[in-house]
This record gives structure tokens, sequence and C-alpha cells, in this order.
């Protein structure tokens, strides 16, 4: 074995930190019991040894055993003698000297150990000096480089360090781990199929039981991949329509439910194959290939989040034709500012008033309610209906539009308001709806079409709701309105005729029919005798079902991510559609759901950046004001 030194001078010189007596006793167990390689090949190698004739026994050993034959003290010698390097490790007597002067293979894997640790001290102190070299010749480059590559050299040894941790165990105190955790789960007070951590994806968690201790799940893509939408595609805000390509992380969005909801990510996604996917009551949307639809089906006990293509394939099978079908929004958003005319009046306006010729506005009606609910809504404008013949009236000022102390007529405020709507002057058949009521609060807008259908609409026997109109603007806006409350609408056409003087059937003016269904059917109404032709409540809802999907064109497209829990918003012709931040949404749900630990790692964004959209995400705050302190 190796001599050991007594000179003060040399005890003085600095050697790197090694453990002759460790490596020797690695060697000497392994030639005395090879099987003892198991124990320590997961913790040491080659480059582990100080000494260079140990790094050359080593080497031979490691060929014998890894090639099946024997390792002893005849065969590794005989081994080296071959490749010429036996008498660069002492010969056959430093051999048998190793193997003599060790008693047994019993400690051999702390043994290991210790040529590991001085190996790494070694290793550590040599990086040392380079990091301490870097430092006093920079060479030009930046201290945060150098800080980079420092804390690289030191990672890696870290990494290095971590080897052997593990090893190689024994299968019996596994086993009795692994049939103790199945009687712990069998047992349960609870039985549930989730017995790691939710990720709140329910197919997933259904698949693989929640997250398992132990698991590594990669997610094989790139961020916010697919799912994308043309760039002249709408998207519903709280306050109206916004052009996908103009929407920015912070904007507000209109929710399927009416929670709060903002855009949390925009992601450009470059030019795409586009669909155009039509549903049963004529709304349509676009969007690419791998767009994703929350679906129902009756044959699914729950709904399902698929891409557009599948959605194609399952279409091409008769069983799923007109039979996939997706939710409507609620219909609970949009703003509140001013409105000039009382919603419920104007929707009266454009079912039966005369909007032509100036001063008074004139409109028909042969109920006494409709009367009477005019009357309760112009009280609070200063104005009154006065008769004007058979089924005829007017609503003009109740101080006769002369005021005291103000000389000559004063304007009707109902003209003036529709003047400032641009629809003073219309003809039937180019009525419409302004957009700012089509934008307006869930209130305003049920108050419209309940104008609209108290007046000019009707009620079938079989309790079907209708509505004709000679505009194709009016009954377009309509179809609008109905689906922006959760409506389902559809519009056809037909060409009505009458007789003119000379006794001709002659063709009239195109009527466009709205064909209207809506969950509370008596909500649509004040007037008492429509709302007892409807039920309270349909048998069989009108479904939003898939029709068709067919490819349009190539485009730009971009693809958001959103902060509702169900990562759903709404896009053209009030289309609820899917979006998810799959990675994001898992942790948020760890967090807040299961609440255990999460860490998030980012390269783009700065931690204060992260937490600013993170309390966006959770809070469902508008990150706009967030960032100007503008909130309530």
């Amino acid at each position: 074995m190796s001599a050991v030194f007594a000179d003060p001078e040399l005890s003085a010189i600095k050697l790197p930190p090694h453990s002759v007596e460790a490596e020797q006793s690695v060697l000497g167990g392994l030639m005395l019991e090879n099987g003892a390689w198991d124990r320590v090949a997961d913790v040491i190698s080659e480059v582990d040894f100080y000494r260079a004739d140990h790094k050359l026994i080593w080497k031979q050993v490691t060929r014998l055993i890894e090639d099946n034959k024997p390792a002893d003290v005849i065969t590794v010698a005989e081994a080296l003698e071959s490749h010429n390097q036996l008498d660069e490790v002492g010969g056959l007597s430093y051999l048998t000297a190793l193997a003599q002067n060790t008693p047994s293979a019993a400690n051999i894997r702390r043994y290991a150990e210790i040529v590991r640790e001085r190996a790494v001290l070694r290793r550590l102190a040599e990086v040392g000096s380079e990091i301490a070299e870097l430092s006093y010749n920079p060479a030009g480059r930046k201290a945060s480089e150098i800080l980079d590559e420092a804390e690289a050299k030191v990672f890696e040894i870290k990494e290095a360090g971590a080897r052997g941790g593990q090893g190689f165990q024994p299968i019996k105190p596994v086993l009795i781990e692994v049939v103790n955790r199945i009687d712990e789960l069998y047992n349960r007070e609870n039985p549930s199929e989730i017995t790691g951590v939710p990720t709140g994806f329910a197919d997933l968690d259904g698949k693989t039981s929640g997250l398992q201790p132990g698991d590594l799940v990669i997610v094989a893509g790139r961020p916010s991949m697919g799912k994308a939408q043309p760039l002249d595609a709408r998207v519903r805000t709280i306050g109206g329509w916004k052009r996908m390509g103009n929407l920015e992380v912070g904007d507000a969005l209109a929710s399927v439910d009416g929670q709060p909801s903002i855009v949390t990510g925009v992601f450009p996604q470059g030019t795409k194959q586009v669909y155009r996917i039509t549903f049963s009551d004529g709304r349509s949307a676009e969007c690419c290939a791998e767009h994703l639809w929350r679906v129902h089906s009756r044959h699914w006990e729950a709904p399902r989040v698929l891409e557009t293509r599948e959605i194609i394939r399952l279409l091409q099978s008769k069983r799923h034709q007109g039979r996939l079908w997706i939710e409507r929004a609620s219909g609970d958003f949009g703003h509140h500012e001013p409105l000039p005319i009382d919603p419920w009046v104007l929707g009266a306006l454009l079912g039966d008033g005369n909007l032509t010729g100036t001063g008074s506005v004139r409109f028909s009606t042969a109920s006494p309610q409709i009367l009477a609910l005019m009357g309760e809504r112009l009280d609070g404008m200063g104005m009154v209906v006065n008769h004007a013949g058979r089924y005829d009236y007017r609503l003009v000022r109740e101080d006769g539009a002369r005021v005291t102390g103000l000389s000559g007529s004063q304007p009707n405020p109902l003209r003036v308001g529709l003047e400032a709507l641009q629809l003073s002057g219309s003809p039937s058949d180019r009525k419409f709806i302004p957009r700012l009521y089509l934008e307006a609060g869930r209130q305003a807008r049920l108050d419209l079409l309940r104008g609209l259908l108290d007046t000019d609409g009707w009620v079938e026997r079989w309790g079907s709701v209708r509505l004709s109109t000679s505009s194709a603007q009016l009954a377009e806006d309509v179809a609008e309105l109905v689906r922006s409350l959760g409506g389902w609408c559809s519009v056809t056409t037909k060409q009505p005729h009458f007789r003119n003087v000379a006794g001709l059937r002659v063709p009239g003016l195109p009527a466009y029919v709205c064909h209207i269904s809506h969950p509370e059917p008596q909500s649509l109404f004040l007037l008492s005798e429509k709302q007892a032709r409807v039920p309270a409540a349909w048998r069989r809802q009108k479904r939003l079902n898939i029709m068709s999907v067919e490819p349009t064109r190539e485009t730009a497209c971009q693809c958001i991510s959103v902060s509702h829990p169900t990562r759903l918003y709404i896009t053209d012709q009030d289309v609820v559609t899917h979006n998810t931040a799959f990675s994001l949404n898992i942790a948020e749900n760890v967090a807040l759901a299961a609440g255990l630990p999460v860490a998030v790692f980012s390269m783009e964004m700065a931690s204060t950046q992260l937490v600013m959209r993170m309390l966006g995400s959770v809070g469902k705050l508008d990150q706009h004001k967030l960032r100007t302190g503008r909130i309530s």
C-alpha cells in the first residue's frame, strides 16, 4: 500500500482532495467480490479516481465484469499486460497487495462514496481556480457574462454530484410500500377516480387519476399553438365587438355566464387554412383546424372539448350529423351608457311606428295595453299619447311644445332622439337597430326586443314566436339581438303579393321572417295576451346544432388566452367558442383548488409582470386598470 510521509514541507503543499486508501479499498474489494460491482457502478466512474494507476486498474476491472468474465488479481494483471500497462500500475505485486490488504467488500459502497466526494471537491477547487482566472482576466467580457459562466460551471458540479443518490433498491420493501398504498386507496372513506393532484381538466384527470408523485409530465407543444381565428373575426367585449387582431392583454371580455373575463395572452399564428362552422339558426364563425370547441351530444355524459378537425370527422357519421351542439351565452354583458330613447319605446316604434316626417312621431296599435305601456314609458320624458283617428296615435310633448320664457315651438324629444340615432325619416324597409342599443346592457336589450315583439311579433298556436319585417337590416339586427340574449333566431325570406287597383296580383316588398326561440319565452313579452300564448319554458329547447364545417380561405390568424374558468369566449354572431392555456391552467387549479405549492419558471416576463398577470387572471381584473392604478 502507500507510504505515510510526515515531512512538514510536503504537508504544507496543497494537494488536491483525494483518498488513496478509499480508492485502494474499492479496487481490492471488487477483485475479491465481483458481485459488489452492482453496489458501486452508479456511484463512481473512471474520472473520479485521483491516481492514474488506479484509473487504469478500474478500467480493466470494469471491462472484465461487463463482459461477464472474472476480475481477480491474475485476470486483471493479464488484461493490463495485454495493453502494456502492467508496469505502469506497479506490476502484479501491487495488484496482489490491493487484494490482500482489503479485508472484505462489505463496506465497498461507502468507500466508493468517499472517492466520489473527493472527486467533487477536486472539481470544485478546479472550477474555483478557473473562476478566479476569469475574474482577473475578463478578456473584454462583461461581468454578467462571466457570472453566467461561473454559475453554469458550479451548477454542472452540483448536477454531477447528485449521481449515485438513488442506486439499486431491493424489490421486497418497495413491494410492501406499493401494497400498502393500494390498501390505503381501497379503504378510503370517499372513493374517487382522482388519487393524485387534480389538474382541473376533467377528461385528463379521468385518464390519469390526477398528477401522481414522481410524475414528469411534458406538454409537447409550443405555447398557445393552434386554436386560432382570423384577424378580422370579431370578439365580444364588455362594451361591444372588437376585431381579433386589435385585442390586447387586459381587454375585458363578455363571457358565457356574466362572470368577469379578460384577455391574458395574445399569440399571432401566421397564415393558416380557415374553416367556417355553421349552426342550425344560420349563425357561423371562422376558425382554424386546431381551434377548440366545447361540444355537447346526447350520446355523451358530459361535454367534450374538440378540435375543429375532430368535429369534421364526427360529422361524416350519420350518428352525429345535426346532433352535436354548443351552448349559448346568458347575455349578461353590455355597456350602461345613457340611451336617448327608452328601449321598449324604441322597439315599439321600430315595430309599429312611422318614423318619417318631422315634428311629432306617429305609431299605430289596437291594443289598450300597448297604449298604457307607451304612456307609462313616455311619462318620464314629458310626453303624452294623443289619438289621431282609428288606430293611429301621435306622441307629443305634454306642454304642447310651448315653454314659458322660450319663444316658438320646442322640439319633440322623441324626434330629436331619432335624429341622433339616424332613424328619423327611415321608411319601413330601411329601419334598423342602432349599434348603441345592440351593445347595451342585458335589461336594455331585453326591453328593446319586448317592444318589437309586443307590437309587431306574434305567437303561433303551437307557441313559436315570429316577427316579420320588410327591412333586411332590421331582420339581421333582430337576429343579433335575440342571440345576444341567449336565444335562437333564424331568418327566412318570403315574397308576399297583393292586388293593385286594377285587380292584378303583383309582388310586394320581400318579407324577412325572424323565427325566435328563448329558454324563457314569456320573458320576451310585456303584453299579457302574448305571454299567455307561450309556455313558461319549452319542454324541448332548440339547440345550437353544428350543421357544417367548410374550408373558406387562407389568412392571417391569432390565438388568445382568456381568464374565464371555462376558457370560453364569444365570437362572431354570439358563437361561444373555447380557448385554453393548458399548463398555466393546471398550475392555477393546483394552487387554488388543491391548495398545493406551485413554482412557475418564465423565460419572458419579470417576476412583477408575472404576478401582475396572475392577479388579473385570478381576480378577473382589467390589466390596463391594474397597470394605471385606476381600479375601483
